[in-house]
Order: C-alpha cells, then sequence, then structure tokens
C-alpha cells in the first residue's frame, strides 16, 4: 500500500465521532524505514481528522526496532500473520463507583 493510498483511506475512514474503527494493511513495506513513513502518515491523518490512534499491531520479529509505543499508542506483536493493523477512536473512560 503506497502512503497515498494509506491517507486517502484514513481520510474516507475517520470521523472524529470516535467509533472504534480498524484498519488493516495487508501489503507491509519490505523495510523498517518503509515502516515509519507508514506509520507517520497514519498519526499524521489521525490528527487531521481529530481521530486518535489507540493501538497498533504488527509483527514484532520482522520490525524489532519499532518500540512499545508509536505515537501514544500501544505496539503490540500481531504473531505470524504479516499484517499491520491500525485501531483508531476514542479510548472508553471506565469509571469506578
Amino acid at each position: 500500500m503506497t502512503l497515498s493510498d494509506l491517507e486517502s483511506l484514513l481520510h474516507a475512514s475517520l470521523s472524529g465521532l470516535g467509533a472504534l474503527i480498524s484498519v488493516t494493511v495487508t501489503d507491509l513495506p519490505a523495510d523498517e524505514r518503509g515502516l515509519r513513513q507508514l506509520l507517520a502518515k497514519a498519526a499524521e491523518v489521525a490528527r487531521l481528522k481529530a481521530t486518535p490512534m489507540i493501538e497498533i499491531q504488527l509483527p514484532r520479529g520482522r520490525f524489532p526496532g519499532i518500540g512499545a509505543t508509536y505515537g501514544g499508542a500501544p505496539v503490540r506483536d500481531c504473531g505470524p500473520s504479516s499484517v499491520l493493523r491500525l485501531v483508531y477512536g476514542k479510548q472508553p473512560v471506565i469509571i469506578a463507583a
């Protein structure tokens, strides 16, 4: 997926209304530099659309240099599946009584 394809998809999908949205990218960049560019574009569009990125899932074995968080979102290992999953939406507020 090219950066412009991702940008177009996110602009069309993210509403800023707070609904949880998961975007799955199956055609991953060949290297970590390309992945960082893709994540930066995904975070940029999220800011523009006022819809925070709340989780990132990726194959950590393939991209070991990506830290435990990126842009404030936790990064989780998706295991053997070679996909990147970006989860957007408002974090639920939990109120204990």
